[in-house]
């Protein structure tokens, strides 16, 4: 079906770690395939801890993708390399 193909753009959830700061988007869909961009020169995570956890790593100026949680909720999220890196990823 190419209506669903078409739509699967609108679908794109991506988080950007730039100057040591998570860029998340608003919120991002259950089960979804999420992109993570380092455009740091350091290696970073996105980890999270708890029910429906994960933890990805993702090296300088390198991007990984991993499936988002299939619960509903806010996740916090942090960077094992860097303790003081946090944000909140919305699963909804």
């Amino acid at each position: 079906m190419s209506e669903s193909a078409e739509a699967a753009p609108a679908e794109e959830a991506v988080i950007t770690i730039v100057d040591f700061e998570y860029q998340m988007p608003d919120s991002i869909a259950p089960g979804a395939e999420v992109t993570v961009v380092n455009e740091d020169d350091a290696p970073h995570t996105v980890t999270a801890e708890g029910e429906g956890a994960f933890d990805v790593e993702v090296g300088p100026g390198e991007t990984v993708t991993f499936t988002a949680p299939d619960e509903a909720g806010e996740y916090e999220v942090i960077c094992t390399y860097h303790p003081e890196m946090s944000g909140t990823l919305v699963i909804g």
